[in-house]
């Protein structure tokens, strides 16, 4: 029971035959099918490749499966994560999260959590070298109003509104 507590849920919606070949193929392989969707997407994270975001050590960015940049930077925090995905490239986010990244790097949210420290500490590349320090509370904290300006923001182009100046104005107590 342990295991579950790992795992997450995953929700979608299939044409029948996709569904139909994925129980042939759980019953073919005599696994569960929660073992050949989680097999399937390993293998597609593996033959999928995109131009790696980070240099490697002989300083080229060649292209690596979308496995690897998850081994690199994946978190058990989602907003860790989204983050370091945001702080190395802002193609490997939406533009809500990596706006609210780019708000992190303020001065509000300055802090002692360096979110790629033990990234660095496993680096086979180089581009991740400087600390990327915040305050992780405050940014959980905020998280949701971080995305919800960050909406407001590219719902309202061209009208630029400070981070600060929008919380007075959704909360004025704030």
């Amino acid at each position: 029971m342990s295991n579950r507590s790992k795992k997450v849920v995953l929700s979608a919606r299939v044409a029948p035959h996709l569904k139909d070949g994925l129980e042939l193929y759980a019953r073919v392989k005599n696994i569960k099918i929660v073992e050949a969707v989680e097999e399937l997407i390993e293998r597609a994270l593996e033959e999928v490749n995109i131009e790696s975001p980070l240099r490697s050590t002989s300083g080229d960015r060649s292209k690596v499966p979308v496995s690897t940049i998850i081994s690199w930077l994946w978190d058990p925090d989602p907003i860790i994560f989204k983050l370091r995905l945001a702080n190395v490239s802002p193609d490997l986010v939406d533009k809500e999260t990596y706006l609210a990244y780019v708000e992190t790097t303020s001065d509000r949210f300055k802090g002692d959590v360096d979110i790629f420290e033990d990234v660095r500490k496993r680096a086979t590349y180089r581009d991740v070298y400087h600390k990327a320090s915040i305050n992780l509370e405050r940014v959980r904290e905020e998280w949701a109003d971080l995305v919800a300006y960050a909406k407001f923001i590219e719902a309202n182009k061209p009208i630029v509104v400070d981070y600060e100046d929008w919380l007075r104005m959704i909360r004025p107590e704030a």
